[in-house]
């Protein structure tokens, strides 16, 4: 026999075991990407963030019994025997925060300027209303309003103090931070001062969530879906083609490195996913501890 034609005989049997090597590696890589992307749809987000339930502790407003000759109340003096009364309590002080001064004082203003006293403005607007528009982010809130001339700060708190929704909101240990605004003025043509307390908790006292953890989660989903659609294409080519087509070497070694990308992409994602679920779930944690404390 010719020497040429054994070389031949040869290379179309080392041709033939070739593809006998490659079918099976291409149908075990997909099973397992197939299997990943089972495994990856038990996985998707399952944490929802919980809807905050608004809480508003506003207790009926307090005017004074007595009055004051020469009343005079303070901004600093209000939070500081509000503050007082707290510690006396066991309770940790309030920190002042300015978006809530803004609000107490939007408030108080708001009063005098409509002549009301009341939660709720004449335009329907209540606290929770004032924190969003100070840009106050907040689990819950609470208002004291107060109308009278009190002699001093501590003859305000002790008047709130004897109010049981009024001290309740100053002794609520929920509340963190507080607002507060104290201003003179005419109201049904007498002179009198007026004082307002906003009280919160802030969203930020629990740990945040990685906005773009949920994005980043949605593109490679979708890319995944994308590339499981192609494996599949490209498998169904693969079987198509003979042993002998010298195609069939680089074909198969371009869906393998395909395939190690979508199994690469699977994994980081479920990571992604778990760690975004644990963040969802401390922070529903945080939101229903703080909306029960009082």
């Amino acid at each position: 026999m010719p020497a040429r034609r054994i070389f031949l005989y040869v290379f179309l049997a080392i041709i033939a075991l070739g593809g006998l090597f490659f079918r099976p590696q291409i149908e075990d890589f997909f099973l397992s990407s197939k299997n990943k992307l089972a495994d990856f749809k038990k996985n998707a987000l399952d944490e929802a963030i919980q809807n905050i339930e608004i809480s508003v502790s506003a207790p009926p407003p307090l005017r004074t019994e007595k009055e004051s000759p020469n009343p005079i109340l303070t901004q600093a003096g209000t939070i500081k025997w509000t503050n007082i009364n707290r510690q006396d309590n066991g309770l940790s002080a309030l920190q002042e925060n300015n978006k809530l001064d803004k609000a107490a004082l939007e408030k108080a203003r708001d009063m005098l300027d409509k002549q009301y006293f009341d939660h709720i403005s004449l335009s329907g607007k209540g606290p929770q209303d004032l924190a969003v528009s100070s840009d106050y982010s907040y689990i819950s809130i609470g208002e004291n309003l107060a109308m009278g001339n009190f002699a001093n700060d501590k003859e305000l708190l002790d008047a709130w103090m004897a109010s049981p929704g009024h001290r309740e909101n100053i002794l609520n240990r929920g509340f963190t931070e507080i607002g507060v605004a104290v201003m003179a003025g005419k109201f049904e043509g007498k002179n009198t001062w007026v004082a307002v307390q906003e009280f919160g908790t802030p969203l930020s006292i629990c740990p945040p969530i990685d906005a773009s953890l949920k994005k980043t989660i949605t593109s490679n989903s979708a890319k995944i879906s994308s590339l499981a659609a192609t494996l599949e294409s490209k498998r169904s080519e693969l079987s198509k083609l003979r042993s002998s087509d010298p195609s069939l070497p680089q074909k198969i070694d371009e869906y393998n490195a395909m395939v190690k990308e979508y199994n690469g992409l699977v994994s980081k994602t479920k990571n992604l996913i778990k760690t975004y679920n644990s963040q969802v779930s401390e922070f529903n944690g945080c939101v229903k501890l703080h909306t029960q404390v009082n």
